[in-house]
């Protein structure tokens, strides 16, 4: 009884440690779809940070100009 006993304790654990494999490949798989998601959340970030900070150059390159033609009319007014 006790042989019977020990090879379904052996089955079970074998068991579980394949349920665990399997388990541990899908949560790998998940991770690296997730940090590929992620990079790529990144990168499209980091396009629009340049893109804002492009055109605040612009921006700000307009209103000292637009600051030197006022002054400009105060003076010539």
């Amino acid at each position: 009884m006790q042989v019977y006993h020990k090879s379904l304790n052996e089955n079970t654990v074998l068991e579980k440690i394949s349920k665990l494999k399997n388990e541990n490949k899908y949560l790998k798989d998940e991770m690296d779809e997730e940090s590929q998601k992620f990079i790529q959340t990144i990168n499209v970030l980091k396009k629009e940070i340049e893109f804002y900070k492009n055109n605040t150059d612009i921006l700000n390159i307009e209103i000292k100009n637009l600051k030197k033609t006022q002054r400009r009319k105060l003076f010539t007014s």
